[in-house]
């Protein structure tokens, strides 16, 4: 999700910091009319670290409940408003997209308890609902009920929409459910918009990425409607030229100019290795071979992948030209990346703005 800087991971799942989260430092530790002092700086440091564990905690629940039913996590980004765990496969049944939505809250609520606990066990003052003064352990107890109600509202893409999808999905298909989470959330990200303008801007703020998030998806759940049913093989390039490793560099240049992306699948003795792009044909300083330049992590598919999501996140969410099709480790095709934009343009266009304005 743009620019990050990955800080670590835990079992196995990246996590990054998006390069705007230091707004969220500037809006705590410098207060607007008070003088920044040393304690006050280390006050305000102790209390990032704090709601940035309790944030993460909260993405980590969404990412392992996702693993257990089957999806793949790509990674974790924090933003100043909160963090978002990048899923591959989502929405999926609406029973795994409830439990996914439903067990970041479900976190907080239980940090928020155990906090209770630690409070009153240490003899903290935890009423009256403070986040801004009082003794840590008290704040955070409220700060994470806060975030578990803020993420609860019915406003899709925050995890109260989704679960609101996946409710409505029971009785509509995705796209009808969608639609209708999509107006809700729209509304209440207005409402937001507006309340903010009178009370905080940093609400407004807040509302405008609801608003904008939802339109979002809106258009992936036309998307998945569009060619739900479409697989790799209808759209990809098959029996593509291959080049072997052993190739010199100087004579595929043609091979390469005739391609569709300009991207070839490289193999040896058969089996595959990766691909080769126009742009990288002179490979590194003393190159000679295909070998010596062939993108050895390009990504793979197999014919009977779903064009939606698997596909869609294999090249356009990774930002890759083309991807290999394989069987048994030997190339059988080539999908590249104007094909499957084309494909997802020609179904967005034959699904109609009536229905998916419905």
């Amino acid at each position: 999700m743009g620019r990050s800087l990955r800080i670590g991971s835990v079992k196995g799942v990246p996590i990054r910091v998006h390069w705007s989260f230091p707004l969220l430092v500037v809006l705590v530790i410098l207060p607007t009319g008070a003088k920044t002092t040393t304690r006050s700086l280390a006050e305000g440091l102790i209390w990032i670290a704090a709601l940035f564990v309790c944030i993460v905690i909260h993405e980590l629940s969404h990412s392992f409940v996702a693993r257990r039913r089957g999806f793949s996590v790509r990674d974790i980004v924090l933003l100043p408003i909160g963090g978002v765990s990048e899923i591959t496969g989502l929405p999926g049944a609406p029973a795994d997209e409830l439990a996914i939505a439903i067990a970041g809250p479900l976190a907080n609520v239980a940090l928020a308890l155990l906090l209770a606990l630690v409070g009153y066990a240490a003899g903290a003052v935890m009423w009256p609902p403070a986040i801004l003064a009082g003794a840590v352990v008290s704040r955070l107890m409220w700060a994470n009920l806060l975030l578990a109600g803020f993420n609860l509202l019915p406003a899709i893409p925050m995890d109260g929409g989704r679960v609101l999808r996946a409710l409505l999905s029971r009785r509509r298909d995705d796209l009808r459910a969608t639609v209708l989470a999509v107006q809700i959330g729209r509304f209440i990200g207005l409402a937001m918009v507006l309340a903010g303008v009178r009370y905080d801007l940093w609400l407004s703020f807040i509302g405008l990425f609801v608003f904008v998030g939802a339109g979002a998806e809106r258009q992936a759940a036309a998307v998945r409607a569009a060619v739900g049913g479409l697989k790799v093989s209808d759209v990809m390039v098959q029996d593509p030229t291959t080049l072997e490793v052993s190739f010199p560099l100087s004579v595929v240049a043609p091979f390469l100019q005739a391609s569709p992306g300009r991207v070839l699948p490289v193999v040896d003795r058969g089996r595959y290795v990766g691909l080769i792009a126009a742009d990288r044909v002179t490979g590194p300083p003393g190159a000679f071979l295909v070998a010596d330049a062939t993108d050895r992590d390009a990504p793979a598919l197999s014919p009977d992948d779903p064009l939606y999501p698997i596909a869609v996140e294999c090249l356009i969410a990774c930002r890759r030209r083309a991807a290999a099709v394989l069987e048994d480790g030997r190339v059988v095709g080539v999908l590249y990346g104007p094909h499957l934009e084309a494909a997802l343009h020609r179904g967005t266009t034959s699904l109609g703005t009536s229905r998916i304005g419905r």
